[in-house]
């Protein structure tokens, strides 16, 4: 072996052992940001806050755990909302592989709350990894990489409410590695021979010279069934809203960087449909069912007002001083990388820096929702952006943006510099001085409040003061580092490293308790005097939890309720609990018992439990007269109208144990008189069936306090009977006189066409991948 072999073999290896040592810094920085959460020492051991991690998440991981390993797909769930469908629900994300692997890893000891957190844990350091390796592409510069990534992972949108609505983390994290996977792609295109030439090279590559070449060619073919596969698995974590600006961001960088490498567009327009076609038709298993969901859910009515909400006008100023206007600062990236990306568009004119600049500048006007008029724009113009509400989530782009801008900052300032250049950058350095004089001033401001109200209960001058401090810490740390630069005091190598310290510092400071709990994880749902009460009750019932319990409880402890904690449900069954009086709801729902603060309630009621808290009491009240799951009606009122069926639902003199209302007449005769009772009895109930005896007296309607939802199906004596949908949101099938057993059984088409349609796409997939590497077999 040649000494130049050897010399490039150890440059090859130099790189590879580099890379390993920034992923291994990038893991162990994620567990010392979670250190509280994962310490063997219990007493030392916190989790994630009371809400949406637990309340959501976790409880539905625990149902679908108990499902699946018990074999069986989790199609509905009975435990919340009355009934809902669980595998539309699409932060279930019941196909994410990711989850899987928790659950499976799981499996030995149980899943628990701590393994969900281990899940997020593995997720910021999945986006760390992924920014780091997309930086490392468009900067050519691993140091500039490495703060980007950690910019992105330890920033504060990624640290703030993504980490308690779990589904947002885990879909947001594969932007960075669809947009590397896209860019690869991209740039094969020029060595395959799919760019438009130049007009002085037209002439040595004449027309039908790129004939020759397959296309795809395997170099662009590999890199886009990737991508596709990757945004995939951003559709299957469970969050729309954040795969919407995934696909959005993707689609627009395509088309930058197809324009900047001057692709030609019809390639490119195949490649980006092939990308589209593959992400969507993996995920369709999950996006069909949920899509019908959708449709029926109390969003597909929703608004302009209800839609727009977002930042208020005010909070870019946490962008120096987080935690000033609210508990987290989803806009703060750390102050020495805000003066780093604001750095990176006084260099040269860069069209990358360009491109990143502008995407930023119109995420963070997107983020106030109606706040600004850019909104509606968006709303009128864009395709899916009237589907979602919480506008401030287009931080996502703004955050990552910022990271990647810091990262130009900073090769900016390991480079030698031209004199206009650094004229600017001595400019800046003046405005950076200037800053910190401002922020002694903010300091001495708010001592002199503090000395006067700071002890005083609610005054602000008190929080106020710490955040004026570290701003001034930050701000002189960053004066300190642009001087050292400024007078090249140090080497590049050295000023990196200054740079990742200061950052790791700030970022950490500010961002690392905000999700954290002194409660260990297994606290937040150990049974208790009250649900074992409930749990010992072998009836067929369902509880009103006025928010004593975590909205999901009933998917831990096997309890069925009224409500739960999901963002979507169905309509109809949102306007039947809100628009009826309670109790009404009440006697529709099969509500046995009532957990609230109230002691005494309309309805007579008898107390089983009484349970002190910190400002109140919690009471558990059962119902002296409940009604059951199922009962029979003879009469049917027909009012097409929903207003008035719920009206007419509401009053009274009204009675639903006697009168069902339905949308349209039945196809059933039903007599005027009736003689002898009907009964129902409940023989078999699991969450996709249930097994009725009915003894019908005469004609009439089976009436079940069941949401009504297509996928349902009913069978009398084995053949299959209409569902017909009776008090505005409920089942009812109509029997003939006699004996019957009937079964209901949830088997819903959309599961299965999006399980077909996955299956065939990823038979592509491997397909492709097979192809792609043959072809490069072939060429050796």
């Amino acid at each position: 072996m040649t000494p130049q072999s050897l010399k490039k073999r150890w440059a090859k290896n130099k790189d590879w052992l580099t890379d390993m040592g920034v992923v291994l810094l990038l893991a162990c920085l994620c567990l010392f940001f979670f250190w509280r959460i994962i310490t063997p020492n219990l007493a030392n051991r916190g989790s994630f806050p009371e809400g949406d991690f637990a309340d959501q998440f976790y409880a539905f991981g625990v149902y679908e755990a108990q499902r699946l390993f018990s074999g069986q797909l989790p199609l509905w769930n009975p435990y919340t909302f009355s009934g809902h469908p669980f595998l539309a629900d699409v932060q279930s994300a019941i196909f994410y592989p990711l989850s899987l692997v928790t659950l499976l890893l799981s499996l030995p000891q149980g899943f628990s709350l701590f393994a969900l957190e281990l899940e997020a844990i593995f997720h910021f350091f999945l986006a760390g990894l992924f920014t780091y390796l997309l930086a490392k592409r468009l900067l050519r510069d691993r140091r500039a990489a490495l703060i980007s990534s950690l910019v992105f992972t330890f920033g504060g949108y990624l640290t703030s409410y993504p980490s308690q609505q779990l589904a947002i983390l885990e879909t947001g994290v594969w932007l960075p590695l669809i947009l590397l996977l896209l860019d690869i792609g991209l740039e094969q295109f020029a060595t395959a021979g799919f760019v438009i030439q130049p007009p002085d090279r037209r002439i040595a590559n004449p027309a039908g010279a790129e004939s020759s070449v397959k296309f795809p060619p395997s170099a662009v073919l590999l890199p886009i069934t990737f991508a596709g596969l990757a945004f995939g698995l951003a559709l299957l974590a469970g969050h729309p809203q954040s795969a919407m600006y995934v696909f959005y961001v993707s689609a627009i960088y395509f088309a930058f960087r197809a324009c900047t490498n001057r692709v030609r567009w019809q390639p490119a327009v195949i490649a980006f449909g092939l990308f589209a076609l593959l992400g969507f038709g993996l995920a369709a298993a999950q996006l069909l069912p949920s899509l019908e969901y959708m449709r029926l859910s109390s969003r597909a009515q929703a608004n302009y007002n209800e839609m727009s909400g977002g930042f208020p006008r005010q909070d870019p100023i946490q962008l120096l001083l987080p935690g000033s206007l609210s508990v987290m600062s989803p806009l703060y990236v750390g102050i020495l990388p805000l003066f780093l990306a604001i750095l990176a568009p006084l260099s040269k004119r860069n069209r990358e820096v360009i491109f990143w600049t502008c995407l930023a500048l119109g995420a963070l006007l997107l983020s106030f929702g109606g706040n600004t008029f850019a909104y509606s724009l968006f709303y009128l113009f864009a395709p899916g952006f009237t589907l979602f509400r919480s506008q401030e989530r287009a931080a996502f782009v703004f955050s990552f943006c910022l990271a990647l801008l810091a990262g130009y900052g900073v090769r900016l300032l390991t480079q030698a510099m031209p004199k206009t250049v650094k004229a600017r950058f001595y400019g800046f350095y003046r405005f950076t001085s200037y800053l910190v004089w401002g922020a002694l001033g903010l300091v001495f401001l708010t001592f002199y409040g503090f000395m006067d109200t700071g002890q005083v209960a609610g005054s602000i001058f008190s929080s106020a003061l710490g955040r004026s401090i570290l701003l001034v810490i930050l701000l002189t740390l960053s004066l300190g580092l642009l001087y050292l630069r400024l007078r090249r005091i140090v080497r590049e190598r050295l000023l990196v490293g200054f740079f990742v310290a200061v950052i790791v510092f700030d970022l950490f400071t500010v961002n690392w308790k905000n999700n954290l709990q002194e409660a260990r994880p297994e606290e937040q749902y150990s049974p208790t005097v009250l649900t074992q009460i409930l749990q010992g009750d072998e009836e067929v019932f369902r509880v009103y939890n006025e928010w004593r319990l975590p909205g999901n409880y009933g998917c831990i402890y096997g309890l069925e309720d009224i409500w739960g904690a999901s963002p979507l449900y169905v309509g109809r069954y949102e306007e039947l609990v809100y628009r009826l009086p309670i109790e009404r709801a009440w006697q529709l729902l099969n509500v046995k018992y009532v957990i609230t603060w109230r002691k005494a309630l309309v309805p007579e009621t008898e107390v089983l439990y009484e349970e002190p808290r910190e400002l109140d009491t919690t009471y558990l009240h059962r119902l002296d007269e409940y009604w059951p799951r199922a009962y029979v009606v003879h009469q049917v009122k027909v009012i097409e109208n929903d207003d008035k069926v719920l009206e007419r639902l509401g009053e009274p003199e009204f009675d639903p144990r006697r009168v069902a209302i339905l949308p349209h007449s039945p196809d059933l005769a039903l007599p005027s008189q009736v003689e002898g009772e009907s009964s129902v009895a409940i023989l078999e109930r699991q969450p996709e069936r249930m097994v009725l005896e009915v003894e019908m007296a005469a004609d009439g309607l089976l009436v079940l306090s069941e949401v009504y939802y297509p996928g349902w199906r009913a069978y009398a004596n084995g053949e299959e009977v209409p569902i017909y949908r009776a008090n505005h949101a409920l089942r009812a099938v109509p029997l003939k006189v006699g004996h019957h057993r009937v079964e209901m059984v949830f088997d819903p088409l959309w599961p299965k066409v999006g399980l077909a349609v996955s299956g065939v796409t990823l038979l592509l997939v491997v397909v492709l991948i097979g192809v792609a590497m043959a072809r490069r077999k072939a060429k050796g």
